[in-house]
C-alpha cells in the first residue's frame, strides 16, 4: 500500500506541475495583446511622426559633387537624414513606377545620379510622378538609405514636385 501512496503523489504531483505550467502560458498570452496593442499604438505615432518630417535643403549638385570627392564624408552627413534636394533634373522614370532617377546639372558630374524608390502603395505619389517629363526640374523631398561614389545616392521618395 505504500507503494501505491507513493504513485498517486508522483500522479497528482505532476499534474501540479501540468497546471502550475499552463497557467503560465496563459498568462503569456495577456502579455501578447498588451504587446499587440502598444505596438499598434506606437505605430500610428510614427505615421503621424512621418507626416511632421522636417526635411533639410540641399543642392542636388552639391550632393553629387561631394559623393564623388568623399564618398565616406558623404554618408556620414546624409546617410539616415530627410532632405529636400534642389536644382536636379529627371533623367529616367521607371515604366513600372518603381523608380526614378535624377541628375545635377554639374557637367563635371554627370555619371553619379540620385536613385528614388517610389513607395508602390502612395498614389498620391504615382499621380505627381505620372505629370513629370524627363529633364523637368523638380524638387525631391525623401529619407537618404544609401550614398556611394559609383551609385550616388538611393533616397526612398517622399514627394516630388516641379520645380519653380
Amino acid at each position: 500500500m505504500g507503494k501505491f501512496k507513493t504513485g498517486c503523489l508522483g500522479v497528482v504531483g505532476v499534474m501540479i506541475a501540468i497546471a502550475l505550467i499552463g497557467s503560465c502560458a496563459g498568462g503569456g498570452s495577456k502579455d501578447k495583446s498588451e504587446s499587440t496593442s502598444s505596438t499598434s499604438s506606437s505605430s500610428s505615432t510614427s505615421s503621424s511622426q512621418a507626416k511632421q518630417k522636417v526635411y533639410n535643403d540641399a543642392d542636388v549638385n552639391t550632393l553629387i559633387k561631394e559623393a564623388k570627392e568623399n564618398a565616406a564624408a558623404a554618408n556620414n552627413n546624409y546617410k539616415d537624414k530627410d532632405i529636400k534636394i534642389i536644382g536636379g533634373k529627371i533623367d529616367n522614370i521607371d515604366s513600372d513606377l518603381k523608380y526614378l532617377t535624377i541628375e545635377g546639372t554639374d557637367p563635371n558630374y554627370s555619371m553619379i545620379h540620385i536613385s528614388c524608390r517610389i513607395d508602390g502603395k502612395n498614389k498620391d505619389l504615382k499621380d505627381s510622378i505620372l505629370k513629370l517629363k524627363k529633364k523637368q526640374a523638380v524638387t525631391v523631398y525623401g529619407h537618404v538609405t544609401e550614398v556611394g561614389d559609383l551609385v550616388g545616392y538611393s533616397v526612398k521618395l517622399d514627394k516630388i514636385e516641379a520645380a519653380q
